[in-house]
């Protein structure tokens, strides 16, 4: 009994040792889908490794009644719940995590890697360097203030910032590099604070540790017009660079114009 939280990295084939012992074990097998998206083939791969129906949930089964649902069942039977990513970056997991221990249910923790986790080893910045991360959502669903401060908090103090973009699976859309881009412009026309100028580079990252994995980076102007390919995307504004990281770039983000 109990509810088990594992983590499954970015893509199908980044689930741990650990964790498919877990499910190899377990009663049920619930993937998240609502924070996050995986590979297509993803899915199919998980399950044929395993060799047991996984169940996609959706935000209503994670969240209100479909989590005390969730509770309730790993109060009497052994549950397993995938997530892309490291379980514990959104705060749903956390949510659910909390309640569940308050009910007295057994709760464990198989981490993975995470987007947080792979960005230095993608770009060549340094972990040492990235600060308090913000997410750009889409317009219509609140302000982005947020983030724009963020990145003027952390610029200031020469720290890399991390902009997750908006993910809006039950729309169906999902926020690009360029409309990331595009509002951080937006913001910086409205406020005139110098945050966001012509001359800020960005690193774009499409696709982080998929196949067709795309990392660029260049000045506003550029990324707005790249094609990165479909989602999931996330910016990075990188602060002050020791050379190094700017050689790393170079190499591994295709850096044109430092």
């Amino acid at each position: 009994m109990g509810l088990t939280f594992v983590g499954i990295g970015l893509t199908e084939s980044g689930l741990t040792i650990e964790g498919l012992r877990e499910a190899l074990c377990a009663d049920y097998i619930f993937i998240d889908t609502y924070t996050s998206i995986l590979p297509e083939e993803a899915l199919d791969t998980l399950s044929s490794l395993i060799g047991k129906k996984i169940i996609a949930l959706k935000r209503v089964d994670l969240e209100g009644r479909g989590m005390e649902r969730i509770i309730d069942l790993a109060r009497e039977s052994k549950v397993v719940l995938l997530v892309a990513g490291d379980p514990f970056i959104a705060t749903t997991h956390v949510s659910l995590k909390v309640e569940a221990a308050k009910a007295g249910v057994l709760v464990k923790y198989i981490p993975s890697a995470s987007i947080q986790t792979v960005i230095p080893g993608l770009t060549g910045l340094s972990s040492y360097k990235l600060s308090k991360s913000a997410t750009i959502v889409f317009p219509d669903k609140g302000s982005n203030i947020t983030a724009y401060e963020t990145v003027k908090e952390n610029k200031s103090r020469g720290l890399h910032t991390i902009l997750y973009l908006d993910i809006d699976v039950e729309n169906s859309r999902a926020m690009t590099i360029n409309e990331g881009v595009k509002i951080l412009l937006e913001l910086e026309n409205e406020r005139g604070e110098g945050v966001i100028s012509s001359e800020t580079l960005m690193i774009g990252i499409a696709r982080a540790c998929w196949r067709d994995s795309v990392i660029k980076a260049a000045k506003p102007h550029k990324l707005l017009s790249y094609d990165f390919g479909p989602p999931p995307h996330v910016l990075v504004v990188p602060g002050q660079l020791h050379f190094m990281e700017l050689e790393a770039l170079k190499i591994f983000a295709n850096m044109e114009d430092p």
